[in-house]
Protein backbone atom coordinates (compact mmCIF):
# COMPACT_ATOMS: atom_id res chain seq x y z
CA UNK A 1 0.00 0.00 0.00
CA UNK A 2 1.19 3.32 -1.02
CA UNK A 3 2.45 5.44 2.46
CA UNK A 4 0.75 9.21 2.18
CA UNK A 5 0.83 11.79 4.10
CA UNK A 6 -0.89 15.98 4.79
CA UNK A 7 0.87 19.02 5.00
CA UNK A 8 1.36 22.68 4.28
CA UNK A 9 4.27 23.37 1.78
CA UNK A 10 5.75 26.35 2.01
CA UNK A 11 6.09 29.29 -0.46
CA UNK A 12 9.10 28.94 -2.89
CA UNK A 13 10.56 31.85 -1.34
CA UNK A 14 10.91 30.47 2.03
CA UNK A 15 11.32 27.09 0.96
CA UNK A 16 14.49 27.82 -0.51
CA UNK A 17 15.46 29.83 2.48
CA UNK A 18 15.15 26.42 4.77
CA UNK A 19 16.66 24.42 2.52
CA UNK A 20 19.68 26.50 2.60
CA UNK A 21 18.94 26.14 6.63
CA UNK A 22 19.08 22.43 5.87
CA UNK A 23 21.68 21.87 3.85
CA UNK A 24 24.49 24.11 6.24
CA UNK A 25 22.99 21.03 8.97
CA UNK A 26 23.74 18.76 6.68
CA UNK A 27 27.35 19.84 5.89
CA UNK A 28 28.10 20.71 9.00
CA UNK A 29 26.81 18.11 11.10
CA UNK A 30 26.34 15.51 9.00
CA UNK A 31 21.97 15.46 9.61
CA UNK A 32 20.77 14.74 6.05
CA UNK A 33 17.37 13.03 6.67
CA UNK A 34 15.31 16.64 6.44
CA UNK A 35 16.50 17.31 2.92
CA UNK A 36 14.21 14.64 2.06
CA UNK A 37 11.40 16.28 3.26
CA UNK A 38 10.49 19.57 1.44
CA UNK A 39 9.53 22.72 3.90
CA UNK A 40 6.40 22.22 5.55
CA UNK A 41 4.11 21.94 8.20
CA UNK A 42 2.50 18.92 9.10
CA UNK A 43 -1.29 18.28 9.72
CA UNK A 44 -1.54 14.55 8.83
CA UNK A 45 1.63 11.80 9.87
CA UNK A 46 2.17 9.40 7.22
CA UNK A 47 -0.69 7.00 6.56
CA UNK A 48 -1.30 3.98 4.27
CA UNK A 49 -4.40 3.32 2.32
CA UNK A 50 -5.00 1.33 -0.22
CA UNK A 51 -4.31 3.24 -3.82
CA UNK A 52 -7.91 1.63 -4.86
CA UNK A 53 -9.03 4.77 -2.17
CA UNK A 54 -6.82 7.55 -3.43
CA UNK A 55 -9.70 9.45 -5.35
CA UNK A 56 -11.93 8.86 -2.12
CA UNK A 57 -9.34 10.52 -0.08
CA UNK A 58 -8.68 13.66 -2.35
CA UNK A 59 -12.11 13.90 -2.87
CA UNK A 60 -12.86 13.90 0.70
CA UNK A 61 -9.82 16.41 1.60
CA UNK A 62 -11.38 18.66 -1.41
CA UNK A 63 -14.76 18.85 0.25
CA UNK A 64 -13.11 19.56 3.93
CA UNK A 65 -11.07 22.19 1.97
CA UNK A 66 -13.92 24.04 0.83
CA UNK A 67 -14.90 24.70 4.82
CA UNK A 68 -11.56 26.37 5.39
CA UNK A 69 -10.68 29.70 5.13
CA UNK A 70 -7.09 31.32 4.18
CA UNK A 71 -5.18 32.64 7.46
CA UNK A 72 -1.29 33.93 8.14
CA UNK A 73 1.68 31.95 9.55
CA UNK A 74 4.12 33.50 11.24
CA UNK A 75 7.51 32.46 11.27
CA UNK A 76 9.90 33.27 14.03
CA UNK A 77 13.21 32.03 15.19
CA UNK A 78 14.02 28.09 16.41
CA UNK A 79 13.10 25.86 18.72
CA UNK A 80 13.77 21.96 19.75
CA UNK A 81 12.47 18.79 20.74
CA UNK A 82 14.38 16.86 23.11
CA UNK A 83 18.11 16.21 21.66
CA UNK A 84 17.32 15.21 18.47
CA UNK A 85 15.10 17.72 16.20
CA UNK A 86 15.69 21.34 15.67
CA UNK A 87 12.71 23.53 14.18
CA UNK A 88 11.81 26.85 13.20
CA UNK A 89 9.26 28.33 15.29
CA UNK A 90 5.45 29.32 14.18
CA UNK A 91 3.87 31.84 16.10
CA UNK A 92 0.31 31.88 17.60
CA UNK A 93 -0.62 28.67 15.80
CA UNK A 94 -4.08 28.35 16.88
CA UNK A 95 -5.45 28.39 13.10
CA UNK A 96 -3.18 25.78 12.29
CA UNK A 97 -4.44 23.44 15.83
CA UNK A 98 -7.89 24.14 14.65
CA UNK A 99 -7.29 22.87 10.88
CA UNK A 100 -5.75 19.62 12.15
CA UNK A 101 -8.10 18.98 14.80
CA UNK A 102 -10.91 19.43 11.97
CA UNK A 103 -9.09 17.96 9.17
CA UNK A 104 -8.53 14.60 11.94
CA UNK A 105 -12.35 14.47 12.44
CA UNK A 106 -12.75 13.97 8.47
CA UNK A 107 -9.80 11.46 8.03
CA UNK A 108 -11.31 9.07 11.09
CA UNK A 109 -14.96 9.57 9.89
CA UNK A 110 -13.71 8.53 5.89
CA UNK A 111 -10.77 5.77 6.57
CA UNK A 112 -9.51 3.61 9.12
CA UNK A 113 -5.99 4.40 10.72
CA UNK A 114 -3.49 2.43 12.57
CA UNK A 115 -3.01 3.53 16.19
CA UNK A 116 0.91 4.77 14.82
CA UNK A 117 -1.16 6.68 12.23
CA UNK A 118 -2.60 9.60 14.37
CA UNK A 119 -1.85 11.64 16.28
CA UNK A 120 -4.65 14.08 18.42
CA UNK A 121 -2.08 16.85 19.59
CA UNK A 122 0.35 19.34 17.53
CA UNK A 123 3.19 21.15 17.82
CA UNK A 124 3.32 23.11 14.41
CA UNK A 125 6.47 23.28 13.33
CA UNK A 126 8.88 23.18 10.66
CA UNK A 127 11.84 20.89 10.95
CA UNK A 128 15.51 21.82 9.88
CA UNK A 129 17.34 18.43 11.51
CA UNK A 130 15.27 15.55 13.21
CA UNK A 131 16.26 12.01 13.43
CA UNK A 132 19.79 11.52 11.99
CA UNK A 133 21.35 14.43 13.92
CA UNK A 134 23.60 12.49 16.15
CA UNK A 135 22.91 13.19 20.11
CA UNK A 136 26.89 14.04 20.03
CA UNK A 137 26.72 16.95 17.49
CA UNK A 138 22.99 18.10 18.72
CA UNK A 139 24.62 20.86 21.65
CA UNK A 140 26.87 22.04 19.04
CA UNK A 141 23.74 22.32 16.33
CA UNK A 142 21.87 23.53 18.83
CA UNK A 143 23.89 26.42 20.16
CA UNK A 144 24.88 27.28 16.74
CA UNK A 145 20.78 28.03 16.05
CA UNK A 146 19.31 28.65 18.95
CA UNK A 147 19.79 32.35 19.09
CA UNK A 148 19.75 32.98 15.48
CA UNK A 149 17.17 35.05 14.22
CA UNK A 150 14.42 33.86 11.67
CA UNK A 151 11.30 35.89 10.17
CA UNK A 152 9.10 35.32 7.63
CA UNK A 153 5.33 34.47 7.07
CA UNK A 154 2.79 33.44 4.61
CA UNK A 155 -0.75 33.45 3.53
CA UNK A 156 -2.07 29.38 3.76
CA UNK A 157 -4.60 28.84 1.65
CA UNK A 158 -3.86 25.16 0.23
CA UNK A 159 -2.49 22.00 1.95
CA UNK A 160 -1.33 19.43 -0.01
CA UNK A 161 -1.15 15.61 -0.30
CA UNK A 162 1.80 13.96 -0.10
CA UNK A 163 2.56 10.27 -1.64
CA UNK A 164 6.16 8.31 -1.35
CA UNK A 165 7.57 6.92 -4.40
CA UNK A 166 10.07 4.28 -2.58
CA UNK A 167 12.64 7.28 -2.06
CA UNK A 168 11.15 10.40 -1.60
CA UNK A 169 7.90 12.34 -0.95
CA UNK A 170 6.21 14.08 -4.38
CA UNK A 171 3.27 16.28 -3.99
CA UNK A 172 0.39 14.12 -5.33
CA UNK A 173 -2.45 17.11 -5.58
CA UNK A 174 -2.67 20.54 -3.59
CA UNK A 175 -5.95 21.24 -2.27
CA UNK A 176 -6.87 25.00 -1.80
CA UNK A 177 -9.14 25.98 0.72
CA UNK A 178 -12.61 27.87 -0.65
Amino acid sequence: MPLYFIAITLPEEISMRIKSLKLEIAEKYEAKHALKLPAHITLQIPFKIPETEEEKLIEALQGFAKTQNNFQVELKDFGRFGQKVIFINIEDHKELINLHKDLQAILHKNFSFKKHETFSKIHPHISIASRDLHYKEFPKAWADFKTRKFTDSFLVKNFSLLKHNGKVWENCIDIYFN
